[in-house]
């Protein structure tokens, strides 16, 4: 973990500074803010891993103390729920870390946890109204029939239009500091004209990270079976459960089961960065392309210095 006087810069010479970028140039940028504050990361990504390795062990212990379907799909909606908002807390910590960073700011672990705490309430009141409808959908209490699971399916590109709309709300509330109806309509502002262009570079950047995902952690896959360290299986069925974990829930019921979950764990923690700054960086240039934010930024810097 960081200490507190380490005040650790991004490499101006590697990214570009405070200037509109095209879809190459996010990408690019996302990668070397991440590289170049790599310590900052590691230490957010420490604790997300330790929070939900311990969330993990408590749910699958009380899962084994539950009698009754009822308790066990409560059980396992709560921690559906404090998956997604843990997840949600790292990814607004990041904004802060990398809109810090893309400013040109002195930065601090301690510093950017105190700057996210600030913003903690109303962050979270706007992230469980951004993740009610994947809720409503994912939830293992509701038993949908054929009927309402077509209307599911048919409601899910609205749900994309909102998706991309609303994405920008963490940074609204923790940059801008708008408050949780303010920062949806702020996203909205932002993307209004530019929704394709929106949409494809936040899918390019979800597809980068899954993509390091299943590189890193498909790779480790293939060493710990060819080791032996994971015997359940044939060396597909290794690889196939380690690349599932991802979007299926697998608890860990075993030694081989419990150290491909702590595999998974590693490498999603370790890519989740990746998305944070990409779109932090997107938000960044729409708000140069809109609103001549870097002029506004030279503006104060002039300001500051008279």
């Amino acid at each position: 973990m960081l200490d507190s006087n380490d005040t650790p810069k991004t490499d101006n010479s590697q990214m570009p500074m405070l200037q509109p970028m095209e879809f190459g140039g996010i990408l690019d940028s996302a990668l070397s803010l991440y590289r170049n504050n790599f310590r900052l990361f590691l230490a957010v990504i420490s604790i997300y891993i330790v929070w939900i390795g311990l969330q993990e062990a408590v749910v699958v212990w009380l899962l084994e103390m539950s009698n009754t379907s009822n308790l066990d799909t409560l059980i396992s909606d709560v921690d559906d729920l404090l998956d997604d908002l843990v997840y949600m807390f790292c990814v607004g910590v990041f904004v802060v870390a990398s809109g810090e960073i893309y400013l040109g700011r002195r930065l601090t672990f301690r510093g950017t946890l105190q700057r996210f705490y600030s913003q903690f309430p109303v962050y979270l009141g706007s992230s469980l109204l951004f993740l009610i409808p994947y809720m409503i959908l994912t939830l293992d209490s509701i038993e949908w029939s054929l009927l309402s699971g077509l209307l599911t399916l048919l409601s899910l590109p609205f749900l994309c239009v909102f998706y991309v709309s609303w994405i920008f709300y963490g940074h609204a509330v923790l940059l801008e500091g708008f408050t949780v109806m303010e920062a949806f309509g702020r996203s909205r502002t932002l993307v209004r004209g530019t929704w394709m262009r929106v949409c494809s570079i936040t899918l390019a950047i979800l597809l980068l990270e899954i993509g390091i995902y299943y590189i890193l952690g498909g790779s480790l896959g293939v060493v710990f079976a060819l080791l032996g360290i994971v015997q359940e299986g044939s060396l597909m069925e290794i690889i196939g459960d380690l690349l599932r974990l991802k979007y299926v829930d697998i608890r860990p019921t075993s030694l081989d089961s419990l150290i491909m979950y702590i595999i998974y764990l590693g490498w999603d923690a370790f890519t989740l960065p990746i998305y944070a700054i990409g779109v932090t960086l997107l938000y960044f240039d729409l708000r140069i392309r809109k609103e001549g934010f870097d002029i506004e930024m030279q503006v104060r810097g002039s300001q500051d210095l008279m």
